[in-house]
């Protein structure tokens, strides 16, 4: 699949970018909450639904007609307690795969809704192209806000007029 630049959105603008998964985040079922920008600073700032998404762009690189964004598009959700569900005199733990928490479930759940939003930008939208792989990784209390969730690496490749400049710069 190729990428346009007829879509009516600039999507080489970096606002425009990160919009752009703030609002399909916003609308995938699971997410209760969207925003940009350093995920180390979510709870600082208010104290959000869960689960959340978050997309960082750590780099951009500027070719002949495009540019290319190296995105972070971070899922989490907040880690809770299960109760304890033994049901005989041995009290034994009957959660599903023996731990006291929704890791696993946090893990399972976070890794789902990143692949629905990926494999959205890649195949559902004509402005976008993912290029290479998408890495996902992982975390649990990296945040030092009881977290866990996955970080999805992926180079976004958008179409970039370059010749074109709106402004004289040498009259």
């Amino acid at each position: 699949m190729a990428i346009t630049n007829n879509t009516g959105t600039n999507f080489t603008l970096y606002y425009n970018v990160l919009n752009y998964f703030k609002t399909i985040s916003a609308n995938h079922p699971q997410i209760r909450f969207s925003t940009q920008g350093d995920v180390f600073s979510v709870d600082e700032r208010e104290f959000p639904a869960y689960p959340l998404s978050n997309i960082l762009i750590t780099n951009a690189v500027f070719s002949d007609k495009s540019t290319v964004y190296t995105c972070q598009l971070t899922v989490a959700d907040k880690v809770k307690v299960l109760a304890n569900q033994s049901t005989d005199d041995t009290n034994a733990q009957t959660i599903p795969f023996y731990d006291v928490d929704d890791v696993v479930d946090i893990h399972a759940n976070t890794l789902a809704v990143l692949n629905d939003l990926t494999s959205y930008t890649q195949y559902s939208q004509q402005a976008f192209l993912i290029e290479g792989e998408t890495s996902c990784v992982p975390f649990r209390d990296q945040f030092d806000n009881g977290l866990a969730g996955w970080v999805a690496t992926f180079d976004l490749l958008v179409h970039n007029d370059r010749p074109r400049c709106l402004y004289n710069l040498n009259p």
